[in-house]
């Protein structure tokens, strides 16, 4: 009798979790979700497009695979992570709890630096795209091909490649770290996986910030640039109804794409305010990289709903799962204009 009575009290020993325990647990499953979501589309579109490359409008499909290439080393460094992100003051730490912590947190931390590089080579693709759906609008369309624009695709990887190094070879002492961190924090983390940045400016992190936050700027003119040149051009030609559809449907999708950059421009933001002690710590360890993940489910389903060459292909791999399901005959994709892709 006693001995069952103690058991079953057993298990209710321990405090009750706090607010903050089961926020940070809400919001880490989320952004491991989202994650998950979005490197599942991600990786059917690239395959969409690896088999049916010779279809498609060649430069625009070599400029959607950099994007998602970096789209899925986004998601597989954060699910091989799932670290949490502990400021204290100049001080920036985290705490791995993914499978990579199975091998080493060495092995975390160049893969948190990968994943870095991954977001501002995301960022550039964005420019590449915007400048290449502007192109397409002007006299510049003789200047694309399929050499020049792996070109640019290798000019904007070069920035984030010297970040990636920084990170990769920055130098850190884990006593100093636990030290500098508990500082703020009452917690124990001698027995976690652990690694970061004793000293914000002695660190790789403002070159970083500085190439998340700059090319922004371009994107945005090119941005303003594709607008500009798309209302001269409606108000200049009589153009048929299908055009002036093309035409509608192209600015939506350029709007809704031209928004993605502030999904990761929050992520930027909030550190920079954090850094600045104008927003709590809390802010990063809740928010940083929750807000930024909506981009890798986005990114995707923006490609498929609103390129018709994409859509196509879209529905006719389901028809081809439902025909298997169903053991109706195969559909396969059906041979169409390599120019659908600019004009929907």
């Amino acid at each position: 009798m006693n001995s069952s009575h103690y058991s079953a009290n057993a298990t209710f020993i321990g405090p009750p979790p706090t607010f903050h325990q089961i926020l940070a647990i809400t919001l880490m499953t989320i952004k491991i979700i989202l994650n998950s979501i979005g490197l599942i589309l991600n990786c059917f579109l690239l395959y969409m497009i690896v088999q049916n490359y010779q279809k498609l409008h060649k430069t625009f499909s070599i400029l959607l695979t950099y994007t998602l290439i970096n789209d899925c080393l986004i998601s597989v460094t954060l699910l091989l992570t799932i670290k949490r992100i502990i400021q204290c003051h100049e001080t920036l730490a985290m705490v791995f709890f993914g499978p990579c912590t199975y091998i080493s947190t060495s092995f975390c931390h160049v893969l948190d630096a990968v994943h870095l590089h991954a977001l501002q080579n995301w960022i550039l693709s964005q420019i590449l795209l915007i400048g290449f759906r502007t192109a397409m609008l002007s006299s510049a369309q003789s200047f694309l091909s399929v050499k020049r624009t792996i070109f640019f695709c290798v000019l904007a990887w070069l920035p984030g490649l010297v970040s990636l190094v920084l990170h990769v070879t920055y130098k850190f002492s884990r006593p100093r770290l636990l030290e500098l961190i508990h500082r703020c924090y009452d917690e124990d983390f001698s027995y976690s996986y652990i690694s970061g940045y004793e000293s914000f400016y002695n660190s790789p992190l403002p070159f970083t910030i500085v190439m998340l936050l700059v090319p922004n700027v371009p994107h945005y003119f090119l941005a303003y640039c594709f607008r500009h040149k798309q209302n001269h051009d409606l108000k200049r030609r009589t153009m048929s109804t299908s055009t002036l559809r093309m035409h509608t449907t192209l600015r939506k999708v350029s709007t809704m794409k031209a928004f993605l950059p502030l999904f990761l421009l929050a992520d930027v933001l909030i550190y920079f305010f954090c850094q600045l002690e104008v927003l709590p710590p809390q802010f990063i360890e809740y928010f940083l990289g929750t807000i930024s993940s909506s981009i890798n489910i986005l990114n995707p389903v923006i490609a498929i709903c609103c390129f018709r060459p994409y859509r196509k292909m879209f529905k006719e791999y389901y028809r081809l799962i439902l025909s298997k399901l169903s053991a109706h005959p195969k559909v396969m994709f059906s041979e169409g204009s390599s120019d659908e892709v600019v004009n929907l």
